[in-house]
């Protein structure tokens, strides 16, 4: 087999092994699994679901920043921006703060469904930030954000 490469577009489980956005050589190839050489530069079977073929662009998490100030509202407006320039949108709480929000509000109906609300144990920098590289190393991160233009 001539060696391919592929990209790797998240790391699920293979966080040793894995890099999202990195270029790895197949070294040899199954129906749906490739053998590569990982990061942690043993040879290891992965299953083709984690990469792209060949050397493509994978937007990977390098920032974000709050939009709105942590006093003045339950669910807190954040701008997540990648390594391509794209920026995106969601809304990130805390349990506690969920709470208080429909305590504070006379809802009709009485819920709501928001698949862009990221909730977080603490609205601490560390724990958003851990959060967010988690969604995007998992390929969740476009699930739970929103394309801001």
């Amino acid at each position: 087999m001539d060696f391919k490469l592929v990209t790797c577009t998240h790391i699920g489980a293979y966080g040793q092994a894995l890099t999202k956005g990195k270029v790895y050589q197949a070294v040899a190839e199954e129906a749906e699994r490739l053998r590569i050489i990982g990061d942690h530069q043993k040879r290891v079977w992965i299953e083709k679901y984690y990469f792209a073929e060949g050397e493509v662009e994978v937007p990977v998490l390098s920032g974000w920043k709050f939009d709105d100030p942590l006093e003045d509202f339950d669910l807190i407006e954040v701008t997540v921006t990648f390594n391509n320039g794209m920026k995106r949108w969601c809304l990130i709480t805390t349990p506690e703060r969920l709470v208080k929000h429909f305590e504070q509000l006379h809802l009709e109906p009485p819920g709501f469904n928001i698949r862009h609300l990221i909730i977080v144990r603490t609205m601490n920098d560390e724990d958003i930030e851990q959060t967010l590289k988690y969604l995007d190393e998992q390929g969740e991160i476009e699930k739970a954000t929103l394309f801001l233009e």
